[in-house]
């Protein structure tokens, strides 16, 4: 399959470290999160596409990323339009993560064999284990298809999951006439299971106040990420 990092909005809430760059590409140690995205998708990807859209031409300047994608006007839209301009460039199983969203290499691994184990019959999409409602969620019914997504109580969206190639057709369809949602809005109206990740291996940067649990989630010795 191939992977997708989906980096193409402002990120307000991280300011003013996304004054010049979006989060994907904020270094720790040396190394951007896009950078360290590339190394967890590679051994499950044949390559690894960047959507970009805010501050791109400074990102493409300063650190040359791998086939980037670059949404124009990404600032009319949700990232819908980011996952409908990947699904319609690239025509493969889509393995999708956002830009501020780190898991151990483990959980990759999972993913990537739990969606060979379907065929590639179903998508899949990573949530935290426990009932919640401060985050966009997934739920899902008695017979394990995921039903809901939003703003709603279920479990937190992980940002990161696989778009079969399948369901592909159907979901730049649903994706073509919400260019003013969130992606996940896919996952509901295709065949999809919920995959749960175990909140200690995964971390989302949303806030200043998340650098100081990333930077310990990297230095920790329980974590495997590239």
């Amino acid at each position: 399959m191939h992977g997708v990092i989906l980096a193409a909005g402002r990120g307000r809430r991280m300011r003013p470290y996304t004054d010049d760059v979006p989060k994907a590409f904020l270094e720790f140690d040396g190394r951007t999160l896009y950078d360290r995205q590339r190394d967890l998708l590679e051994p499950y990807a044949d390559g690894t596409s960047v959507v970009l859209g805010y501050r791109h031409e400074t990102v493409l300047e300063r650190y040359d990323p791998v086939d980037p994608i670059v949404l124009e006007g990404w600032d009319r839209y949700e990232n819908a339009a980011s996952l409908l301009l990947a699904l319609e460039r690239i025509d493969d199983d889509l393995l999708v993560i956002n830009g501020d969203v780190l898991v151990d290499e483990r959980e990759v691994g999972r993913l990537a064999g739990a969606f060979d184990a379907l065929d590639g019959r179903l998508n899949l999409v990573g949530c935290i284990p426990g009932l919640q409602s401060a985050e966009t969620a997934i739920r899902w019914d008695e017979t394990g298809r995921v039903s809901a997504y939003g703003l709603i109580e279920g479990h937190q969206h992980a940002g990161f999951g696989v778009v079969s190639r399948d369901h592909r057709t159907a979901a730049i369809q649903i994706l073509r006439e919400r260019l003013d949602d969130w992606y996940p809005c896919v996952y509901p109206r295709t065949p999809t299971r919920p995959l749960l990740l175990p909140a200690e291996r995964h971390v989302e940067l949303n806030r200043p106040t998340d650098l100081d649990q990333l930077r310990a989630w990297l230095a920790s010795d329980r974590i495997r990420c590239a």
